[in-house]
């Protein structure tokens, strides 16, 4: 990740602002879905039976929270990046790269919606901390791919 935020430094100072503060809240909701369900967070199997009643439930209440908040941080975040990537001189809409980069951005949207829809569905079947545990892992992969192949060479490519 540290490729990355060097990237970063290279935007201008607001596009720069804009994109720390969003990478900022992408991250902290990472760490607070981590950490959400305490079961999740230990070193051992995810054992949900360990915790009372009350506990269990707001975990399960919690969930679809997370679930639909990371889709508006994500839908905000990738509007934002579209935009400074047109505000580059020599980027517009028929751009491959932006085209690629934009339908990247849809790609992922569908996989959270998917990703949601799956964590729903395991709701009945599987524990809740399993259902965090995964939901995390495969969040991270995402944005840590999508970053890897689109973010980061795109940033390297403002450096003037």
């Amino acid at each position: 990740m540290s490729i990355h935020v060097d990237a970063i430094k290279l935007l201008s100072p607001a596009d720069y602002l804009v994109i720390e503060n969003e990478h900022k809240l992408l991250e902290k909701f990472l760490h607070d879905l981590r950490d959400a369900c305490v079961c999740s967070n230990q070193d051992a199997l995810p054992d949900c039976s360990r915790c009372d009643h009350e506990k269990q439930t707001s975990c399960q209440g919690r969930l679809p929270s997370f679930l639909y908040y990371v889709i508006d941080l994500a839908a905000d975040h990738f509007n934002h990046e579209e935009a400074i990537m047109l505000s580059r001189p020599h980027v517009t809409e028929d751009n491959e790269y932006f085209r690629v980069h934009k339908l990247a951005h849809a790609e992922i949207m569908q996989k959270l919606y998917d990703l949601v829809d799956e964590c729903f569905a395991s709701n009945s079947e599987s524990n809740t901390a399993e259902i965090y545990i995964r939901f995390y892992e495969k969040l991270s992969n995402i944005f840590e791919e999508h970053d890897r192949s689109f973010d980061d060479p795109f940033i390297l490519s403002t450096e003037t």
